[in-house]
């Protein structure tokens, strides 16, 4: 607070708060949003999910709230933020912004935030010299990067990034479950601690880790065995789920679910259609094309379904990753009601709307309602939740990435409310429950600050006003290293690309900068198969 009401004495006014499960962090952002918005002031509250958002009082997602485009997980773009907006007028009234599970945001997202608000608020302070205050747990998932692995995704976490070494670091170290509560639960929350900090590798679930169940239909009994009593109840479905690593697991228990659900099923047909005309594939390759990010061609849904919305329709209340409990079902319109968060319970309408698909073998255009099934979501899907009740399935695909078996056991607040089910091996001519995989980056959890000569420096676009005379190099560097100066930095990355190798593919690439000499450096990979450390 002090830095709100003091904001020029700082050169740095970022403040990561480092929050493991059951410390008070959605209580003490809360309190820090009512407390600065009391005062008259303005306080954005952003998470990097929907389910974190909607725990913040007035929060919203981080793409959605600035705009932030939608990038490879290796590129940097600034957001998409028009001048003179009510936007930027409200950037530049903000005193506070709060930015909750920043452990799962690539930090590249942070960078277009940071370089944007630099330029529109003409202060070359992180941030724009605003107070910027970012909470997570390093124990849960880190940012996803499609194909990657754990170099990847360590590389794109944000304590590898150049803002890191000067954002001031606090904890919240006393568990509110560890003071309250009874004996058994006590031990619940110490055992999820631990298991967040073990190390990578299988791990045998001991009596009383939770409950394990011997096959998926029971696991499907244990949550949602009452589901006929519960018709159109929004406070049982809000509060249970079951989740799992992959989104073929998903799909598999959500149509399970679906049969066992009363009433008439309704399917809906997509309309597919090609990005490009004259495009020689048959329909029914678009048919059968499946992706996380796109509703599936034949969409399935029962009045008191329950959906996922997978695109933002209407901010705050419709985003994508809000659930929806369907209440009728007309020819171009789903009627339903939106459960949990500041709209719990609200009456919203989902069109038909035209989605694109980009990470299928062939780009086309799907027209459907956005949304899929919903009584199971994946584990990334579930982060920041809580519920009452909680099954966790394991069987097929064990947790791949750090922190999955972690976010995934601390969906719920005791032993009692959490089923596990593992799937089953053979040992010594007898079958027993697969023990569960734990994969966990040691690296992320040390107390060592990362080295601040191993991180990027800030990117940085030319000023409007700056003198440039750094001429354009006449003949082509050798291919590793390009130079690339500054008066051709605020264009396009291809077209930046195709000037000074025109004879090359544009692949892989990254940037950094050259303070001294004022030049950007591009490292350029001709290889598909080789990939840079």
């Amino acid at each position: 607070m002090y830095r709100v009401n003091n904001q020029q004495k700082y050169e740095n006014n970022g403040i990561f708060v480092n929050a493991a499960g059951g410390t008070g962090k959605s209580f003490i952002l809360n309190m820090l949003l009512d407390t600065v918005r009391s005062e008259g002031k303005i306080a954005l509250a952003v998470a990097s999910s929907v389910m974190a958002a909607t725990v913040l009082n007035g929060g919203r997602t981080a793409h959605n709230m600035f705009k932030i485009a939608l990038m490879e997980y290796n590129e940097i773009r600034g957001c998409s933020v028009k001048k003179n907006s009510e936007l930027i007028k409200l950037l530049e009234m903000t005193s506070l912004t709060v930015w909750d599970e920043i452990v799962m945001a690539n930090k590249n997202t942070l960078t277009a935030l940071d370089i944007t608000l630099r330029d529109i608020l003409g202060n070359e302070r992180f941030m724009g010299g605003k107070v910027f205050v970012c909470a997570g747990d390093f124990r849960q998932i880190l940012p996803v990067i499609r194909g990657g692995g754990k170099c990847d995704e360590l590389e794109h976490c944000i304590k590898f990034s150049y803002m890191w070494r000067g954002i001031t670091k606090l904890e919240l170290t006393e568990n509110v479950r560890l003071r309250k509560g009874d004996e058994k639960n006590i031990t619940f929350a110490r055992k999820l601690l631990e298991l967040g900090s073990q190390k990578h590798g299988p791990l045998e679930l001991e009596e009383g880790f939770g409950i394990q169940v011997k096959t998926r239909e029971e696991l499907v009994e244990k949550v949602y065995g009452d589901l006929e009593e519960n018709f159109l109840n929004i406070s049982y479905f809000e509060q249970r789920a079951i989740i799992s690593p992959t989104n073929d697991d998903v799909d598999s228990v959500n149509s399970m679910i679906q049969k066992k659900t009363k009433g008439e099923e309704k399917t809906y047909f997509s309309v597919d259609t090609p990005v490009e005309e004259g495009t020689d594939v048959q329909t029914s390759v678009f048919n059968a094309s499946t992706s996380p990010s796109l509703p599936p061609h034949q969409l399935k849904v029962k009045i008191g379904s329950v959906v996922m919305v997978v695109r933002n329709i209407s901010p705050t209340k419709l985003c994508n990753g809000s659930r929806v409990l369907v209440t009728n079902l007309k020819t171009n319109i789903i009627i339903g009601k939106t459960l949990g968060g500041s709209h719990r319970g609200e009456q919203v309408m989902i069109p038909r709307i035209t989605l694109e698909a980009s990470d299928t073998p062939v780009n086309f255009k799907r027209k459907q309602f956005p949304v899929k099934l919903s009584y199971a979501m994946t584990i990334n899907k579930s982060q920041g939740q809580t519920f009452n009740c909680c099954g966790v399935l394991l069987d097929t695909v064990q947790c791949f990435a750090h922190g999955q078996l972690y976010v995934a056991c601390s969906r719920v607040t005791s032993w009692d409310s959490l089923f596990i089910y593992t799937g089953w091996h053979k040992v010594n001519e007898s079958y027993r429950l697969r023990p569960a995989v734990n994969c966990v980056y040691e690296e992320l959890l040390s107390d060592n600050e990362v080295n601040s000569q191993e991180l990027p420096s800030v990117p940085r676009g030319r000023e409007e006003d700056e003198e440039v005379n750094t001429p354009i190099p006449e003949e082509v560097p050798e291919i590793g290293v390009v130079l690339i100066p500054k008066e051709v930095y605020n264009i396009s990355e291809e077209k930046a690309i195709d000037m000074l190798l025109p004879d090359y593919s544009y692949n892989n690439h990254v940037y950094s900068e050259d303070e001294e000499y004022g030049v950007s450096y591009v490292y350029y990979d001709t290889s598909y198969d080789v990939r840079h450390a």
